[in-house]
């Protein structure tokens, strides 16, 4: 492990130093700790003894205060039965309005935005209907339309030397002959946040062919360099056939506790009131709990660890910089997930092999659209530095 790092504020503190502020995110530093962790992201694959998991995106977070103790006065109180809504409900309402100047047309609770997504999904359309998404995605929601019984239409992201993009012609295309677009904001893996006229674009693009939009907006919380704004931010969305899906999962580290909320537009909110919550999923009391929690006490930690994870992201940038191999990243606008490009087949192919020999794991690219990504990799930079620092050396020492 790296000793040369200094861990800021918001990390696991060193002896002696002064302790972070309550509010403060803490990073953990000892992988022992980490890998003891029975969650997917430092489970996955086949058992290594010294593995580094840089893949799945959970962060390697202390849980805050603030949930610490809503959790553990439900677990005392007895409140482990079924959740109630309404609660979380409105706070998720007050949350997209403060912070992301959504406005919205009626809400529900459901488990997790896949459970939502394949909802929708079945209630609004007929079997077999195409569905867009942008490429390279996040590879599950190829899976959640085919299990909707609808088939997935993959339209690519444009790259270019600003970054990535829509593909406003190809999408106009698709559109003619889909009925929903899954649109990411903000986009996972490629960390773009959709501005105001992108959004408005979109929105157009779903009127003008009555396309079921349904905006997955469980990133949005974490903003890097800008604040992203909603889709449900644009008045046309409430002409529209539109349901957009968040949850405290990402931002706050709880996606264990299966708690989402899907909203509507002023289009499609009865559509929305009339869905039978077993249809839905009902969330827990602890998920409901926790995130009443995160939107109601959250918001000073959030910021600050937006500031620690824009930090991450730019170490995990300036390591892969210093590798022995051509390495392609834009920084993300939001997200702490690093989506790196390898253009050279034959590097690629080396960096892959060195991930296994140096015993970390990173998420492969074709998982997120096909062959087309084969040299790209996804790097979940939301690590103590240490950790990352570690994982890297082991690259360099692989390759």
């Amino acid at each position: 492990m790296r000793t040369d790092e200094h861990p800021t504020c918001a990390d696991t503190p060193v002896r002696g130093a002064a302790e972070p502020h309550a509010d403060a995110p803490r990073f953990i530093a000892d992988a022992d700790v980490l890998r003891g962790r029975r969650t997917l992201k430092w489970q996955v694959g086949a058992p290594e003894p010294d593995r580094i998991c840089l893949g799945v995106a959970e962060m390697d977070l202390e849980t805050p205060e603030f949930l610490r103790a809503a959790l553990e006065r439900a677990v005392r109180d007895g409140e482990t039965g079924y959740g109630l809504t309404g609660e979380q409900e409105q706070a998720c309402a007050r949350h997209l309005a403060r912070e992301h100047h959504a406005s919205t047309a009626g809400l529900r609770c459901t488990t997790d935005i896949l459970t939502g997504l394949r909802t929708l999904l079945r209630d609004q359309l007929p079997p077999g209907t195409p569905v867009i998404v942008e490429t390279p995605v996040y590879g599950d929601l190829f899976t959640v339309i085919e299990e909707a019984g609808m088939r997935p239409v993959a339209v690519p992201l444009l790259r270019g030397a600003a970054g990535w993009r829509h593909d406003f012609d190809a999408l106009d295309a698709a559109a003619a002959g889909a009925g929903a677009w899954i649109l990411c904001q903000p986009h996972n893996p490629v960390g773009r946040a959709w501005n105001d006229e992108e959004t408005s674009a979109a929105l157009s693009l779903a009127l003008d062919h009555d396309l079921l939009l349904l905006a997955n907006e469980v990133h949005m919380p974490l903003g890097l360099t800008v604040q992203p704004r909603s889709v449900f931010a644009d008045p046309a969305v409430h002409r529209a056939r539109a349901f957009g899906l968040t949850s405290a999962s990402k931002a706050f580290n709880i996606a264990g506790l299966k708690s989402a909320t899907v909203y509507a537009s002023d289009r499609t909110a009865g559509a929305l009131a009339g869905l039978p919550q077993g249809l839905l999923g009902r969330p827990g009391s602890l998920g409901a709990i926790a995130t009443v929690a995160c939107y109601e006490q959250g918001t000073g930690w959030l910021t600050a660890l937006r500031a620690v994870l824009t930090e991450r992201v730019e170490l995990v940038r300036t390591e892969l910089s210093r590798l022995p191999l051509q390495v392609d990243v834009v920084a993300p606008e939001a997200t702490y997930l690093v989506w790196a490009e390898i253009p050279e087949p034959d590097q690629a192919e080396r960096f892959a092999r060195a991930l296994t020999d140096a015993r970390v794991h990173a998420l492969p690219g074709a998982g997120f659209g096909g062959d087309a990504y084969a040299g790209f990799f996804r790097i979940n930079a939301a690590g103590h530095p240490a950790v990352l620092g570690e994982a890297f050396d082991r690259i360099g020492a692989a390759l």
